[in-house]
């Protein structure tokens, strides 16, 4: 296949140092499929610029392949060892290597004209259950390398750096750990604002520094995915022998930095998971890490102000930029002064309505009022949408740690709320946005880390008259033709009209949430009005996991001799020897399912601070097994049934 979508000729500096080597080209096999790339490119990468843009469909929805949907790899013939399972985005693409993919299964072609038809070679024919390719069977499989160090930081954007070499000049051994494989994070492609340093200056001052501090050990390309007993469980994929291996890597450290940055949101509109739509931040990380830019025209979407800068690169990468809209009315930035000089076509107020498959190839792109929703006339006809929907600090480590948050109104995200011992949060993560405040945070943080005092970091801003604040991530109505997900990554869709404005919309009738959640995919809920803020905390408290498989435990403890009736057997002294059952009567009449927790505040929400459970549902009155409560008739106690939590009165011992 050739590779259609790089970037070519003169190129902005930005784009100009990428990790590929064009001078060294490699050939490789997914699902017996030949693709073609350069030494540098990872799996992902090289099926993206060989225009494989699609995953597959998930119901009727066709999908983008991104990081979110690429599914696992192992090496041919490892098809039956989950421990061999490699991330698509971090596995590097080798000559010669033949890899299969592994989770969502293939279409398989049912009628025999379909069979006599060319295959598309967009697509990896994939067929999803959720919204996402499930991770691989190293979130389940013990490390094969333990290292140990005195600080172990996540991140390697510049308040990663600045707290890695603060450790070190204590004398303390650090480990960093960095999905990308290069450092920086996104601090270049937010630009370099008035009186600040130019951030390639600024980082490859850091990186200098950590070279030479002889303290610091680097791990790039390495996916950290969970935080349990005081270490960073991660995975990387390394060469040996010219084959791409996984290696599980556990880093045990007494102080942890989350220095993760922000992710980018997407706004909530029909066929917001399309191929060719792209959140403004992965857009530019393939552009710059890999010289992917499909298409040969893009319309630019943004809230931000930062979105901006992508009409600016592509333009100077010989990108043909059609238009840009804001929902904003009259948003003011020096990006967007620049995009004047450009003489792009700037539409104020309008945000994307819907967006639809072209007969031919592309993408149809529907403006409407952000005020009222009402439709332009004629849709636009672009290669690619790139859209910068606002930011969401990456809480994903911080939560699976067991880390509160709340909802921030005023910016529309979830937010860090309290302490962690032995975590901490450093630079945009916990909500600096300059570049001099998170390089100074860094450094606070790590002493914060240390000896518990809080350090004031001053985090300059441009004065809004010169710098529009970003907008509110927008919902649009959704149509029939293609679904509107909440998030990247996300299973849920809107599936009811929204009948006032984009503002407020109407929270349409939904199924239950099922499944481990994102940050993400929170944010998505309460937006679109399906989610109290006041739940966020708990629902990330209890869906914010990772979805590990079950397995039998091997030192189970002996079945008891006797069982009081009606209980099942898993329960006797669950809540001690001497636990009880009574019938309680819920202050409103409703019913509740066995295994419903009972507590003894509103306060309390995590299962090991549970009383008692309840047992059966009896015309009104509920039973339940309580544990020694100090308690009495007439006394009351707190079902909680999901997100809702109702009061009941003690009744009777059973």
């Amino acid at each position: 296949m050739s590779e259609s979508c790089r970037l070519g000729g003169d190129l902005p500096p930005e784009f100009a140092r990428p990790v590929i080597d064009r001078t060294r080209p490699i050939r490789f096999r997914l699902n017996g499929r030949p693709v073609s790339g350069f030494e540098g490119d990872t799996v992902l990468s090289a099926l993206l610029a060989n225009g494989i843009h699609t995953a597959g469909r998930y119901g009727e929805d066709v999908i983008a392949l991104d990081e979110h949907t690429a599914p696992p790899i192992v090496l041919e013939g490892n098809e039956n060892r989950p421990d061999l399972t490699m991330p698509m985005a971090l596995c590097p693409a080798s000559d010669g290597a033949s890899f299969v993919s592994v989770g969502p299964r293939r279409t398989v072609t049912k009628t025999l004209l379909a069979r006599f038809l060319p295959r598309r070679k967009d697509t990896l024919g994939l067929l999803y259950s959720t919204g996402s390719a499930a991770p691989g069977g190293w979130i389940d499989t013990e490390a094969t390398r333990r290292i140990t160090a005195d600080v172990a930081i996540v991140g390697g954007g510049v308040a990663g750096l600045s707290a890695a070499l603060a450790a070190a000049r204590k004398g303390l051994r650090v480990c960093l750990v960095e999905k990308d494989a290069t450092l920086g994070g996104l601090s270049v492609f937010f630009g370099k604002a008035e009186g600040e340093p130019i951030p390639e200056d600024m980082i490859g001052d850091l990186a200098s520094q950590i070279g030479e501090s002889g303290l610091i050990t680097l791990s790039l390309g390495t996916l950290a995915f969970d935080i349990a007993n005081s270490a960073i469980e991660a995975v990387r994929v390394h060469k040996a022998s010219g084959l791409p291996q996984p290696e599980r890597l556990s880093v045990k450290a007494d102080t942890i930095v989350l220095a993760t940055g922000m992710v980018g949101r997407m706004p909530i509109f029909p066929g917001n998971r399309l191929p060719g739509v792209a959140e403004a931040s992965a857009a530019w990380r393939l552009a710059a890490r890999y010289n992917i830019w499909p298409g040969e025209n893009a319309h630019i979407h943004s809230v931000t102000n930062v979105g901006y800068r992508m009409a600016l690169l592509g333009a100077a990468s010989g990108k043909s930029i059609l238009r840009t809209s804001d929902p904003r009315i009259d948003p003011q930035t020096r990006f967007i002064e620049f995009c004047k000089a450009y003489g792009y076509r700037l539409g104020w107020g309008m945000g994307i309505g819907s967006v639809a498959q072209a007969r031919g190839k592309g993408l149809n792109v529907h403006l409407a009022n952000a005020e009222n929703g009402t439709p332009e006339n004629e849709a636009i006809a672009c290669d690619r949408l790139i859209v910068s929907g606002g930011w969401q600090p990456d809480l994903d480590l911080w939560l699976k740690a067991s880390g509160p948050v709340r909802w921030d109104g005023n910016a529309q995200a979830l937010v860090a709320d309290g302490s962690l011992d032995g975590v901490v949060l450093a630079g945009s993560v916990a909500g600096y946005l300059s570049l001099g405040g998170c390089v100074a945070h860094g450094k606070a943080a790590l002493e914060t880390a240390i000896d518990g005092q809080a350090r004031p970091v001053a985090d300059p801003r441009i004065d809004p008259i010169f710098d529009t604040p970003d907008g509110p991530l927008l919902v649009s109505p959704p149509d029939r033709n293609n679904g509107a997900f909440v998030a990247p990554g996300a299973s849920r869709t809107i599936a009811a009209p929204i009948t006032r404005g984009w503002q407020r919309p109407q929270p349409p009738a939904s199924g239950p949430l099922a499944g481990p959640l994102t940050a993400l995919d929170v944010v998505g809920e309460i937006v679109t009005q399906r989610l109290d803020p006041a739940f966020a905390p708990a629902l990330c408290a209890e869906r914010c996991i990772l979805p590990r498989a079950l397995e039998k435990t091997a030192n189970a403890a002996p079945l008891p001799t006797h069982v009081p009736e009606g209980m099942p057997l898993y329960l006797d002294h669950r809540f001690g020897a001497n636990q009880m059952q009574w019938t309680l009567t819920p202050a409103e009449h409703r019913r509740f399912d066995p295994g419903c927790l009972v507590f003894a505040n509103t306060d309390n929400r995590s299962p090991l601070e549970a009383i008692g459970v309840v047992l059966a549902d009896e015309r009104g009155k509920v039973r339940a097994l309580l544990g020694p409560l100090g308690m009495s008739t007439g006394d009351t106690v707190f079902i909680r049934d999901g997100l809702t939590v109702l009061a009941a009165r003690l009744e009777q011992p059973l």
